[in-house]
C-alpha cells in the first residue's frame, strides 16, 4: 500500500503548491492598500472632475481662473520649490506647451510651499521660464480638495474628464504622451 501511495505524492505536492499560491495571491492583492479597483478609480476620477468644475482660484499674480468650460487638455500640476522631482518636470512641461502652442491645451501649476511662497514661485518661474498660471495653495485647501497626499502629481483632463493621474515625476515629452495629447486635441 505504501508503494501505491508514493506515486500520488507528486500530485498531492502539486495540488498543495497550487492551492498555497492561489491563497497567497488572494491575500496579497486584497491586503494591498495601493491596489485600485476600477470602481475606486472611477470615483476618484469623478471627484477630480467635479472639483475642477467648481474651481475658482487666482494665480499668484492676481489672474482669476475658472474651469467650468475647461480646455480640451488641461494638466493640473502640484509642486513645491523644495521638491526635486517636481522641478525636474518643468522643462518637459514647457516643451509640451511650446510643441502645442496655439492649441487648446493649458497647464495649471499649484504651488504647495508653506513659507515665503511668492518669492519661491518668482524664483522658480524665472529659473525654469514657466509660462503657465500658478496658484498659491497657502492654506492647503486645494491639496485637500484634490485629496493629494504626495507630490509631484499631475491630473490630466481631456474635455473636463480625468484621463490620467501621474504620481511622481513625469516626462511630458515622452513619445507616447505626445501621441496621446495629439489625439486628444483632434
Amino acid at each position: 500500500m505504501l508503494i501505491t501511495m508514493k506515486k500520488y505524492i507528486p500530485i498531492f505536492v502539486a495540488i498543495f503548491g497550487l492551492s498555497f499560491y492561489l491563497v497567497s495571491q488572494g491575500l496579497f492583492n486584497n491586503g494591498d492598500p495601493t491596489a485600485n479597483t476600477p470602481d475606486k478609480s472611477s470615483k476618484v476620477n469623478k471627484h477630480y472632475s467635479e472639483v475642477l468644475r467648481k474651481l475658482k482660484v487666482k494665480s499668484w499674480d492676481g489672474v482669476s481662473l475658472t474651469y467650468k468650460k475647461p480646455p480640451k487638455v488641461l494638466i493640473v500640476n502640484f509642486w513645491a520649490s523644495w521638491c526635486t522631482p517636481c522641478l525636474e518636470e518643468f522643462p518637459s512641461l514647457n516643451s509640451l506647451l511650446k510643441k502645442f502652442k496655439g492649441k487648446d491645451i493649458q497647464v495649471l501649476g499649484v504651488n504647495t510651499d508653506e513659507k515665503d511662497q511668492v518669492t519661491k514661485v518668482k524664483k522658480t518661474i524665472e529659473k525654469y521660464d514657466l509660462a503657465f498660471p500658478i496658484v498659491l495653495d497657502t492654506d492647503g485647501k486645494l491639496i485637500n480638495d484634490f485629496l493629494i497626499t504626495a507630490i509631484p502629481i499631475s491630473i490630466i483632463y481631456h474635455e473636463g474628464k480625468v484621463v490620467e493621474i501621474s504620481k511622481g515625476s513625469k516626462d511630458f515629452e515622452a513619445e507616447e504622451f505626445i501621441e496621446q495629447v495629439t489625439q486628444w486635441l483632434e
